[in-house]
């Protein structure tokens, strides 16, 4: 067949297209007929044309005749998408352990909680789950890998739902001809620090110069050819599903003899790395997708851009800029992807908000009782914390401020206050509401011009030698 599904691009692409842009990983094609797995043929082939062909012998000539419009397929591929596609594998060296990681978006986490789906992992196809968690909104965020951990060392592992018929075999650990122990390889971080880092299993058999990986072997004993040809950190040794593990990371600065007859035993091959940058906008990374705010976005590449080859857009998409710099269009997910660079841009123009709107409650009340320590009164003394429980009596030049989280939220005034009101009657409400005094310091009144009103008053609190706090100020400011 000449067209296939290409699960990392999410594109509906033509053999001598994905033989262009080195697509051989394994799991990458699926025939968009019967979704069985497919991979690329005769790519270097003088005598016969590239194309694609089933892993399992399936010749059916209804596949190899099947044509569907690109727009059909892609859509019934993505709804399609099952565990597989989903699952990745890292190593933290932080903890010394090893993870599955699975995504679910919004949508499949509600319809897997609807069905009370779990999350499933087995040793065997047929074997009880050593691992099944319940698919719930609580447990997963929509479109970002959870990290479960791996308690049992299997050197196979089964994926799926457990309302899923099919379960997808995996495999996180290697063995080669008469069961020999060949390692796995880890791609690092490359925003990870030296002794923090996280990083992912590479799944397929090309790695790449220039690039840190951390290379895991099964066993303590081993043998290295290539360390004067590599730039080789120091070993680890660790013990985690009570087994012995050795690692060591490395980047292959150069692809030579020493460093290709190693990987060749191990069942690997090398290739020149790519470099693939975004250069603008400044954009957000979650997970793996980076959330641009425009519509465009300007990227730096080593490689030409090759629509449906190595990116999952049209040629008009494309406006190669020169000097490696391309404007590339976004419509909906974009994909790039070529040997060991992998870029998803996804347009968050309409969902990312600068900010959010904080809404401002305005109330008016005689007095205010704290809810919570949240609470600040506002006079002329300045600004007062107040604890749950604390009753405030609140006046003209009084407010009180609640705040959320370091956000205004809520003002609290004195209801109804007119300063039309007669020196009598602001004085009463004041003796009536706030109970605080202090000591009558006469001196204090001597520049102020009293009213017959603050005069009696004061007059009467000679006698006890106090005066009500608030009295005082309101006659200092000329209210009474």
């Amino acid at each position: 067949m000449r067209k296939a599904f290409d699960t990392i691009l999410f594109d509906y692409v033509d053999a001598d297209d994905a033989a262009k842009s080195g697509g051989f990983e394994p799991y990458r094609f699926e025939c968009a007929c019967c979704w069985e797995e497919v991979r690329l043929c005769a790519a270097d082939s003088k005598s016969q044309a590239t194309h694609y062909r089933h892993r399992s012998g399936n010749n059916n000539v209804k596949c190899e005749n099947y044509l569907g419009s690109r727009s059909t397929v892609i859509s019934n591929a993505l709804y399609r998408k099952n565990a597989r596609d989903k699952i990745d594998f890292y190593f933290s060296n932080e903890t010394k352990m090893f993870s599955v990681g699975v995504k679910f978006n919004a949508t499949e986490i509600e319809e897997h909680e609807k069905n009370e789906a779990s999350f499933q992992i087995r040793k065997a196809s047929t074997s009880k789950p050593t691992i099944s968690i319940p698919i719930k909104k609580s447990r997963f965020l929509p479109d970002v890998s959870e990290l479960i951990p791996i308690d049992e060392f299997s050197w196979e592992y089964y994926v799926s739902s457990s309302t899923d018929s099919k379960r997808w075999r995996h495999e996180l650990f290697r063995r080669g001809e008469q069961y020999s122990l060949l390692p796995s390889f880890f791609k690092i971080h490359m925003n990870d620090d030296d002794d923090n880092f996280r990083a992912k299993l590479v799944r397929s058999e090309t790695l790449y110069t220039n690039t840190p990986y951390l290379i895991v072997f099964t066993h303590q004993n081993y043998t290295i050819a290539f360390r004067e040809d590599s730039q080789m950190g120091k070993e680890i040794t660790f013990r985690t599903m009570g087994r012995e593990f050795s690692a060591v990371t490395v980047t292959f600065t150069n692809k030579t003899q020493k460093v290709e007859q190693q990987l060749k035993a191990w069942k690997y091959n090398i290739e020149v790395n790519e470099t693939l940058t975004v250069l603008w906008p400044p954009s957000s990374q979650v997970d793996d997708t980076m959330r641009v705010k425009t519509k465009c976005a300007y990227i730096f590449s080593s490689f030409s851009m090759q629509p449906h080859g190595n990116i999952n857009v049209h040629s008009e998409d494309i406006v190669r800029l020169g000097e490696g710099i391309s404007k590339i269009s976004i419509n909906g997910r974009t994909k790039i992807h070529k040997k060991n660079t992998e870029l998803l841009l996804s347009c968050f123009e309409d969902d990312i908000r600068e900010f959010d709107d904080v809404l401002l409650e305005q109330e008016t009340a005689k007095e205010y009782k704290a809810t919570d320590d949240a609470s600040y009164l506002f006079d002329h003394s300045g600004v007062s914390p107040m604890s749950k429980g604390m009753v405030a009596t609140l006046t003209a030049a009084s407010e009180v401020r609640h705040y959320s989280f370091g956000y205004l939220d809520r003002i609290v005034k004195l209801a109804n206050v007119s300063l039309n009101k007669s020196g009598e009657q602001i004085l009463c409400e004041i003796l009536m509401y706030y109970k605080k005094d202090e000591e009558l310091i006469w001196d204090d009144m001597e520049s102020v011009d009293l009213s017959a009103t603050a005069l009696d008053y004061i007059e009467a609190c000679k006698k006890a030698g106090r005066i009500n706090s608030a009295a005082k100020r309101f006659i200092k400011e000329g209210h009474i």
